[in-house]
C-alpha cells in the first residue's frame, strides 16, 4: 500500500469519492499561500510571492514608519520588511519559531517582506467560493481583495497591489 492510499484510509480523511465529487464541480481556482495573523486566515495569490523565509536578522532603519520593522538582505538584495499585523491594526507580537517573512513582488524590480505569524500551506481556492469586496480608502478594507468561504474556513484574500501602492 503506497503512502497516498494509506493516508486516504484514515478515519478522518475524506473518501476518494468525496474528493472526486468536490473536485468535479468547483471550477477555476486561485492558488494562494495561506497564513495567519491572530486567529484569522489570510491568503495571497502565489503569482505575487517570490518566496517565504524564516525570520533572521532584521536591521532597523531610523525614521521609518511604525509598520516598517527594518530591512533584510536576501541574496544580496535589500528588502524592506513590514509588520503585517500593524497594517491591519493588530497589536505587536513577539517573533516566534513559527513566524515567517513572505517576500511579495510589487513589480519586476521591487519586493517587500511581510512578517506574518504562521504560514500554513498553498491551497487552490475555487473562484466560485470568493466574494469580492469593493475598495474604500477610509479603512483597511482597501487591502482586502475578497473573502473566501472554503473547507469550513473563512480566508481573507490580500490585495498586495493596493496594500503597497506608493511604497518604495
Amino acid at each position: 500500500m503506497d503512502m497516498m492510499t494509506q493516508s486516504m484510509t484514515g478515519n478522518d480523511s475524506p473518501s476518494m469519492s468525496e474528493m472526486q465529487d468536490e473536485a468535479a464541480y468547483l471550477g477555476p481556482s486561485a492558488r494562494c499561500v495561506l497564513f495567519t495573523l491572530e486567529n484569522e486566515i489570510y491568503g495571497i495569490h502565489v503569482k505575487k510571492i517570490r518566496e517565504v523565509l524564516r525570520v533572521g536578522i532584521i536591521r532597523t532603519v531610523a525614521g521609518t514608519p511604525h509598520n516598517v520593522l527594518g530591512v533584510i538582505n536576501v541574496r544580496g538584495v535589500i528588502v524592506t520588511v513590514i509588520d503585517a499585523r500593524s497594517m491591519y491594526g493588530m497589536p505587536a507580537k513577539e517573533i516566534s519559531d513559527y513566524s515567517r517573512i513572505i517576500i511579495v513582488e510589487l513589480d519586476g524590480e521591487r519586493a517587500v517582506g511581510m512578517l506574518v505569524d504562521f504560514v500554513m500551506e498553498v491551497k487552490d481556492i475555487p473562484e466560485s467560493k470568493i466574494e469580492a469586496l469593493s475598495a474604500t480608502k477610509e479603512n483597511v478594507s482597501r487591502y482586502i481583495q475578497g473573502i473566501a468561504h472554503f473547507q469550513n474556513n473563512v480566508i481573507i484574500l490580500i490585495d498586495v497591489d493596493n496594500m503597497f501602492a506608493g511604497e518604495e
